[in-house]
């Protein structure tokens, strides 16, 4: 009978899992219709089935999909000046849903009191901020709605209470779309054809790059974020690879979860983004001293094996051209190289721009900043005073950034967002360390994302595009999801200190199963 009722649950999770698939496919397919050089009656279809497809989900009681769906739909840049096409059709979808359904924002949030505190008190410094600058009045509205909504659906996000199997589907879901990413910059690199579409976008035949490097920047429109993001997904499953604790699941999802691995890597090949690449071995490291006695050294030595073994035959057959780093760096002087000169972004590349940013930063007020914009060329405008091709269209390091937008207590306060849900997160990983499951070290994963996140913002800032922005703080929604599922589970609060590893764990993906 139990082994019926956890075939029954396997096959709706599959279901669910395509459903969801397919939903967000049409979405990504739709959205390239709602730029007005389409007649009108076609964008507004488009954004009426991409409204009904969130409110399905929402109508269903199905949160998390609607919360998984907006996550991959921030991968594309449709509207992203404008906040987002798909933010607010999820938006409308969403408010439309809590005035005639239900109320879910009663639902407690994951983010507690301290940090919905926080995002409250930064909502207030936007509108202060934007008082505080020059641009129109109508720019001044249109920026305060749009940066309301991204905290709207953010606070809606960490009300959306996830469970084992949601985050092993989230995993799912955005592996799929992440190895779909990779097949775009596949095709970005060598030019195998031009593509008419906007959701499997080619390179602007007009782009520049340094030194005539070609660099792909998958769907994001940016390689320094699909850099960025790629490392992230390495971080946030290496650990359960490392420990195995991924193979709970089946051994396919495990081999699933070492793909995804790989993808990232030749993704951030692809970007030709240097401090990636010299930060990966960083990650691998820390990961194994964290995971501690879980770390499976024959995992390990097996990664290690089939690398050097596509290394080999890559440079036999030139696959992949590795060349670019060493292209790009052959202007960094490594002789003099001092860390005075990284900080002040003269040897990687950001020279000008990070001695504008301080000058501009120590003129900034303690209260209130100018701002946060996503129209680029009113972005332009209040940030660099000035307007023209000549200027880089942001500070290219988050830490002036936020200082400029939002004042010095704005961006601690941003800032603090994600410094208080590492220090939750990393306290409580200290507390499970010893357990071997997924979601502990999907814990350890987040950690690992934020952590790495924060120290490659030094040279980017992902605050420049509403969609990468929101993207970020859907990863932190879902993070402190994890943190409050955990903190809630069962063998956390048991008062039987002898329950064993193996009891648990069959426990945890029992649940999982039988949640569905």
């Amino acid at each position: 009978m139990q082994t019926s009722t956890v075939h029954i649950a396997k096959q709706a999770e599959s279901d669910s899992l395509i459903y969801v698939i397919v939903k967000i496919t049409v979405m990504m397919v739709l959205g390239q219709f709602t730029f007005a050089k389409y007649p009108a009656p076609v964008m507004a279809l488009s954004l009426l089935i991409i409204g009904g497809l969130f409110f399905d989900s929402l109508y269903r009681n199905k949160y998390p999909h609607f919360l998984f769906q907006l996550f991959i739909c921030n991968h594309f840049m449709f509207g992203y000046e404008n906040g987002g096409i798909y933010n607010l059709a999820a938006s409308i979808s969403l408010i439309i849903y809590l005035c005639f359904f239900k109320n879910f924002f009663s639902v407690p949030s994951s983010l507690r009191r301290l940090l919905l505190f926080l995002v409250a008190a930064l909502a207030v410094i936007q509108v202060v901020s934007l008082l505080n600058n020059n641009a129109a009045l109508v720019t001044k509205l249109t920026a305060a709605l749009i940066f309301a909504n991204l905290l709207f659906l953010f606070i809606y996000a960490s009300k959306i209470q996830l469970n084992y199997s949601d985050l092993k589907q989230f995993i799912q879901i955005t592996g799929i779309f992440f190895f779909y990413n990779l097949v775009v910059s596949i095709n970005q690199k060598y030019e195998l054809f031009a593509s008419p579409f906007e959701f499997f976008p080619s390179l602007n035949a007009e782009a520049e790059f340094e030194m005539g490097i070609l660099r792909s920047n998958g769907v994001l429109n940016n390689f320094e974020f699909y850099a960025e993001y790629s490392i992230s997904l390495i971080a946030l499953i290496l650990p359960s690879v490392l420990s195995g604790s991924s193979k709970a699941y089946g051994q396919r999802f495990y081999f699933f979860c070492f793909a995804i691995i790989f993808t990232g890597i030749l993704s951030i090949i692809f970007s030709g983004t240097r401090s990636s690449v010299l930060l990966l071995p960083v990650v691998a490291l820390l990961t194994g001293i964290l995971l501690n006695k879980r770390l499976k050294v024959r995992v390990l030595l097996y990664g290690t094996v089939l690398a050097s073994a596509f290394a080999v035959i890559n440079a036999q057959a030139g696959w992949i051209d590795f060349d670019v780093f060493s292209k790009r760096s052959e202007n960094v002087d490594m002789k003099n190289l001092t860390l005075e000169k990284i900080l002040s972004g003269e040897e990687i590349n950001r020279g000008g721009i990070f001695a504008y940013g301080i000058k501009k930063a120590g003129r900034s007020n303690f209260f209130f900043g100018e701002g946060y914009f996503t129209k680029r060329l009113e972005y332009i405008k209040v940030h660099f005073d000035k307007t023209g091709d000549d200027v880089i269209p942001d500070y290219h390091n988050l830490y002036m950034s936020v200082i400029v937008t939002w004042g010095y207590l704005g961006g601690i306060l941003f800032l603090s967002l994600f410094v208080i849900s590492l220090f939750r997160g990393y306290q409580l990983y200290f507390r499970l360390q010893q357990y071997n499951l997924f979601a502990v070290d999907l814990l350890l994963g987040f950690n690992l994302l934020f952590t790495f996140l924060l120290i490659n913002q030094f040279k980017i800032q992902f605050i420049r595009d509403a969609n990468y922005f929101l993207m970020t703080l859907l990863f932190l929604a879902i993070y402190n999801s994890v943190i409050q599922l955990l903190k809630n589970s069962t063998f956390l609060t048991a008062t039987n200190n002898s329950i064993s590893d193996k009891k648990m764990l069959e426990d945890v993906v029992n649940e999982s199963v039988l949640l569905k």
